[in-house]
């Protein structure tokens, strides 16, 4: 990460229309892995898998101190660039911390009143109705809230590693944790520097996908965050959708 945290400081010094942090690199590395493994993402609807054509990366978000959090969904973050993914990052999330987001606002408040028999139910089929069948809930919740990814950064409490499970009413294909950063003595090159290190824990639900398939994320991913400056998207393998694989098919036919 020692690249990464030299690449952010030179990006903040360059402009100030936008701070760009940590948690933005990590959400827009992991857009772009998602864009590598289009042909997987979608939704389980009935029983079955349903593909998308948009995807969506959610950002968990803790507001006064960890004591709610807050998804910022940006969808198809790959097409824009890191500083146009921070952008709409940090204008939602000054809203959800200045209580702006009503529909978040509204949809948490039954949970201060209602008792956990009836919330479980209730908050399995909006959800399912929400994020599954991408139907919107009026004064409960938007259509496109959640993304089929979440990253939630526990580096921001002072914690250094966290394994965060699946959350069955957001329905997401994954979840990835990252921890705070460190400075750690490394062998690079047959010398001890002092690196910048950090933890992140990755949780996947095998009903979407085993490991060989989400790999092109995990290498991305991966990739992005040791150089963020120097990435290059096209070097790393895809799973395009079969429609782009027809397509491509025809084109080199003709």
């Amino acid at each position: 990460m020692t690249k990464a945290v030299k690449y952010l400081e030179e990006l903040n010094k360059e402009q100030s229309e936008t701070k760009v942090t940590m948690t933005h690199l990590m959400g827009f590395g992991l857009s772009q892995g998602l864009y590598k493994i289009r042909r997987d993402i979608g939704r389980m609807a009935f029983g079955s898998f349903k593909h998308s054509k948009k995807i969506g990366m959610t950002v968990l978000v803790d507001v006064e101190g960890g004591s709610d959090l807050v998804p910022i969904t940006i969808f198809d973050g790959h097409e824009g660039t890191l500083l146009d993914f921070a952008k709409k990052c940090n204008e939602r999330v000054m809203r959800a911390k200045n209580k702006q987001d009503k529909t978040h606002t509204q949809s948490t408040a039954s949970a201060n009143f209602l008792p956990s028999f009836l919330i479980q139910p209730l908050l399995h089929w909006v959800s399912y109705l929400n994020v599954t069948l991408n139907l919107p809930i009026p004064g409960m919740a938007k259509k496109d809230t959640h993304g089929h990814y979440i990253l939630t950064n526990v580096g921001t409490l002072g914690m250094t590693q966290a394994f965060a499970p699946l959350c069955p009413p957001m329905h997401t294909l994954g979840l990835c944790c990252a921890g705070k950063i460190r400075k750690v003595p490394l062998m690079i090159d047959g010398k001890v520097e002092i690196q910048s290190v950090i933890n992140t824990t990755n949780t996947g639900d095998h009903r979407y996908a085993d490991a060989a398939v989400v790999l092109p994320l995990a290498n991305v991913y991966k990739s992005y965050l040791t150089n963020p400056k120097d990435f290059d998207l096209t070097a790393f393998k895809e799973n395009v959708h079969y429609k782009e694989k027809e397509a491509k098919l025809k084109e080199t036919a003709q």
